[in-house]
């Protein structure tokens, strides 16, 4: 059974899995990392926190009436503002759960809820999760598709003078500065490479229309779409170079498939949890890390140049990201839920 905001994305694909499915409100807790004073200053976002106070005490009763109906012997929780209330749920009815930490920097949920699980998976080294008991630490990594592999390369370079292949994308969340950035500069972009663009739902419009705006001969050289779920890897395996946010799914992806990425962080990510993420791969040559405000104007475009450039910088980020993939996280993080609910009852459903 899986609990969820009910996002239209989100039904989408659990449809398409024919997994069983209940929605509850979402209610958050707002902080854009701008420092105490200025949150609590900030009316507009703590009318919208008070408002969802009244979400989440509503999210929290579905979530028991779920527990009470669906009556599972273990609890997975992922974090974020719909996992808060299934895990106080499920801790008052006594049903044992285990989450796991995608980020450098655990999330308020998972911080909430990690005293009373019974493991805690996390995708980077334990040793940055000090406030964690080591007793029920798991550095599991961040599970990935087995179709994100390493193998079977995509379409090839036929030439020395093809453009080179990049793929450019920001996720669900603060696409507009890179899309922007993009539009912006595409005649300059499709000159020097083509590009495959995924500009989300909101972006994908304008992309579109921007393509038709473009020189006849450089059409071919811009891909925009939407949203990629399947053709996802086939789309890295394309790619020579990866623009890509600095969420943690997109991050193992890219370690998955031994892609060279500049890496740029959502500024007004939750406790800059992508800057972190970014920062601990960059600092062991993985990534490039560019700034969004080092983004601005050509800062992008030429960052992209440097990188094509310098075959050894390419080689050698490819070789370094891989290093952090974890073949078996998804089975290892599989494994501690269903020996959890083992241990609580003979029944073993999740």
């Amino acid at each position: 059974m899986f609990v969820c905001s009910g996002k239209d994305y989100e039904l989408r694909l659990l449809k398409e899995a024919n997994i069983s499915y209940k929605v509850i409100p979402s209610g958050k807790y707002r902080r854009y990392g701008r420092g105490g004073a200025r949150e609590i200053a900030d009316l507009k976002t703590q009318l919208h926190n008070i408002k969802d106070i009244g979400r989440v005490i509503k999210a929290y009763s579905l979530s028991r009436k779920i527990i009470k109906q669906f009556k599972p012997d273990v609890v997975f929780i992922k974090g974020g503002y719909v996992g808060l209330p299934v895990g106080l749920a499920a801790g008052r009815a006594k049903v044992p759960y285990v989450i796991h930490e995608s980020d450098s920097i655990m999330g308020k949920t998972n911080r909430i809820l990690s005293k009373h699980a019974k493991a805690v998976g996390v995708s980077f080294p334990t040793t940055l999760y000090p406030d964690i008991a080591s007793s029920k630490l798991f550095f599991t990594g961040n599970p990935v598709r087995p179709e994100f592999t390493r193998l079977g390369p995509g379409r090839t370079r036929e030439s020395s003078g093809q453009k080179p292949n990049i793929l450019v994308f920001a996720g669900s969340q603060g696409a507009a500065e890179i899309n922007e950035n993009i539009f912006n500069n595409l005649e300059l972009f499709t000159k020097n490479f083509n590009i495959m663009h995924i500009a989300g739902e909101q972006g994908e419009e304008k992309a579109r229309y921007m393509r038709h705006r473009l020189p006849a001969e450089l059409k071919k050289s811009y891909q925009p779409e939407g949203f990629l779920s399947k053709d996802m890897p086939a789309a890295y395996r394309w790619a020579d170079v990866v623009v890509s946010r600095a969420g943690m799914n997109s991050l193992a992806e890219l370690s998955a498939m031994s892609k060279p990425a500049i890496i740029i962080p959502l500024p007004t990510s939750t406790n800059d949890h992508q800057l972190k993420n970014a920062q601990y791969l960059s600092k062991h040559g993985a990534v490039r890390l560019l700034q969004q405000k080092d983004m601005e104007g050509l800062g992008l475009i030429n960052e992209i140049s440097r990188l094509i450039g310098d075959k050894k910088s390419l080689a050698y980020i490819s070789d370094t990201i891989h290093k952090f993939f974890i073949p078996n996280s998804a089975e290892d993080l599989a494994n501690i839920i269903v020996n959890t609910g083992k241990h609580s009852s003979p029944g073993a459903k999740a």
